[in-house]
């Protein structure tokens, strides 16, 4: 019989993570759309629903109360598509949100010992790289991540993705 405690646990700490993402006035796909539009901006409706994994519909509706909040603005159309982009508020309220996710993860790992966090930082790169099916799950899969921590080049989900599809082709507005 397999033992599952260790994959258990690496499930325990994922959404105790993932948990530290939810804030009081913004759901979830909020703060994905909000992190996403930050990375990719200009980026249009249909690539972001595509990243957060929401509808059409679903996604039109989040950004309008992105919106409306101030934190992201529709630019000049080009062709069909509506560009999005952060306001300076956006900006801002993004870069909490990426400190406090990274915060949690620092706190968690301070109970490590040095080999501990080595071996761990070793193993990591394997297991995202498993996790990762193709391109649309590797954007899924980072959708909370600051691109700029792991470098061009660096990421082990982009590496993934781009060994089973490709380089990444960004959708044209």
């Amino acid at each position: 019989m397999h033992n599952y405690r260790t994959a258990n646990h690496l499930a325990a700490v994922a959404i105790a993570i993932a948990d530290t993402m939810h804030e009081p006035d913004m759901s979830p796909s909020a703060v994905a759309a909000l992190l996403t539009v930050a990375q990719w901006q200009p980026i249009g409706a249909q690539e972001l629903a595509a990243v957060i994994g929401l509808s059409q519909s679903a996604t039109v509706r989040l950004v309008d109360e992105l919106v409306a909040a101030g934190l992201v603005q529709r630019l000049d159309k080009k062709g069909r598509a509506v560009p999005l982009a952060l306001t300076a508020a956006g900006r801002r309220r993004a870069r909490t949100l990426r400190s406090q996710r990274l915060a949690v993860a620092e706190r968690a790992l301070a109970a490590l010992d040095n080999d501990q966090r080595a071996g761990l930082e070793k193993a990591l790169p394997r297991l995202l790289a498993a996790l990762t099916t193709g391109r649309a799950a590797a954007r899924h899969i980072c959708r909370f991540c600051d691109h700029g921590v792991c470098g061009h080049g660096r990421c082990p989900v982009g590496a993934a993705a781009t060994a089973i599809d490709g380089p990444f082709v960004r959708p044209e507005l």
